[in-house]
């Protein structure tokens, strides 16, 4: 069994069932039998099933929401938030599925070529503890519309959501063979990613595990879609409108406590504008919930998930004043119980700082300043990260600035999150491959091509 904490005191409020080695073979063969059957049905039938699976979500999420954030340390406002953004992203897919899986034809003298666009197989899915609602939605809702059966390697610390969404899964009409949920220590989660039953592996995680992943599928030469780390840099222009850049940023950083692969973590301010940037930003920190911020207005920021994340934040901060930064403010862990961590503004962050290389992963904000744009450029692209990135300035400068950035998604003048639609996929170290939008449902098939004589 592994324990499950509640962040915000750091006592336990539940067990996960781990799965032992004995069980992975059964677990694998079942992924087989579902598959099997699921491929064969109608398209519209599945369609059918993932949107009344979306419905029943919506109905329940209210009820999931309070133990979603009890377990993840998710405010009660980002859990429904997130909930309704795995709702979305189900009824999208279901209704995108029947046109984008229906194949096409090719014209060709005497020849009737048509492509085929079929199921690729057992998917393992392993669902980060950062936002396991929408990934999960994200990789299950596309795989099954595409055919495919599915087994869960679900995070052990936060396992309510992700068992709640299978068991309505079930419900909708989903066979229990078909979608399966796993928890498991790492030895066995590797021995997973080694099952040759499974032809697609869907991770969102950490680079270093996400290498690890690969390796493993390899021997099978599984497919893989890895959404991995981000170190995201933010370029502030000279002529950014820093009245509403800090606000959009401001959200975009605090949420769910800074634990986001795609959140702005390195903020890049042209030299004339850093002491206003660092001032506004300063005041517009959410304070830690239950406490009150600058403003006197009530506190949103929860806490960590974890005491080792909050030990290894606080390593990153050490190691910048440490350097030579300026703490501007925030930079211990919270004297309450919990995994509570302030919001921190640092400045004037030396470029050998280890937070402007590693992913923050927390509610940190280093601010270095920068000359001129191909400065901002290269500091920008100086990580191995090249998940998402942040431009603040003229709209026409900063399009032209955009398609210099090594990142798979680049937010100008604002700072939205991703959507059903678009997809999502970095470069380098952040990984390869595409969740959400029409590529999201197409990694989890492969495509046949039939030819035969022209008949007229």
């Amino acid at each position: 069994m592994s324990v499950v904490r509640n962040p915000r005191t750091g006592e336990p409020i539940g067990t996960a069932p781990l799965l032992s080695a004995a069980d992975l073979p059964a677990l694998a063969a079942r992924a087989e039998a579902g598959f099997a059957d699921w491929s064969t049905r109608p398209v519209a039938e599945r369609c059918r099933v993932v949107a009344e699976l979306a419905r029943l979500l919506a109905d329940r999420s209210a009820e999931i929401g309070r133990r979603f954030g009890l377990e993840t340390g998710k405010t009660e406002a980002e859990a429904e938030a997130e909930l309704d953004r795995a709702v979305e992203t189900l009824c999208w897919y279901a209704e995108i599925a029947e046109q984008s899986l229906a194949g096409y034809r090719i014209a060709a003298p005497g020849l009737d070529r048509s492509v085929r666009v079929e199921p690729a197989g057992p998917v393992l899915a392993i669902v980060p503890s950062n936002f396991p609602a929408v990934v999960l939605a994200r990789k299950v809702g596309p795989a099954l519309l595409a055919g495919c059966s599915v087994v869960v390697k679900a995070p052990e610390t936060a396992p309510s959501v992700v068992a709640a969404l299978v068991e309505l899964a079930h419900r909708a009409g989903v066979p229990e063979a078909v979608l399966q949920t796993a928890f498991s220590a790492p030895a066995d989660a590797a021995a997973l990613v080694a099952r040759p039953e499974f032809r697609v592996i869907s991770f969102t995680g950490s680079t270093r595990t996400g290498r690890l992943v690969a390796a493993g599928a390899a021997g099978t030469l599984a497919q893989c879609v890895l959404e991995l780390g981000g170190s995201a840099p933010v370029i502030v222009a000279a002529d950014a409108d820093l009245a509403a850049a800090v606000p959009a940023l401001v959200r975009s950083k605090f949420g769910s406590a800074g634990q986001s692969c795609a959140a702005p973590s390195r903020f890049l301010v042209q030299h004339d504008r850093v002491a206003e940037f660092v001032e506004r930003f300063a005041a517009a920190v959410p304070a830690l919930e239950g406490e009150q911020d600058a403003a006197g207005r009530p506190g949103t920021l929860g806490p960590l998930h974890t005491a080792s994340r909050q030990a290894e934040v606080h390593e990153l901060v050490t190691d910048a004043v440490g350097r030579g930064a300026r703490l501007v403010t925030g930079g211990r862990p919270a004297d309450r119980p919990g995994y509570y961590y302030p919001a921190t503004v640092l400045a004037d962050v030396p470029a050998d700082a280890r937070v402007l290389a590693e992913e923050p992963f927390g509610p940190l904000v280093p601010v270095l300043g920068y000359a001129d744009e191909d400065e901002a450029v290269r500091l920008a692209n100086s990580t191995p990260y090249g998940l998402g990135a942040f431009v603040f300035g003229e709209p026409a400068r900063m399009r032209e600035l955009a398609g210099r950035l090594e990142a798979g998604r680049v937010s100008i003048n604002c700072a939205t999150g991703a959507d059903p639609q678009s997809p999502l996929g970095g470069r380098a170290d952040s990984g390869y491959g595409y969740e959400g939008g029409v590529q999201g449902l197409l990694a989890f098939t492969r495509l046949k091509v039939v030819h035969e004589p022209a008949t007229g």
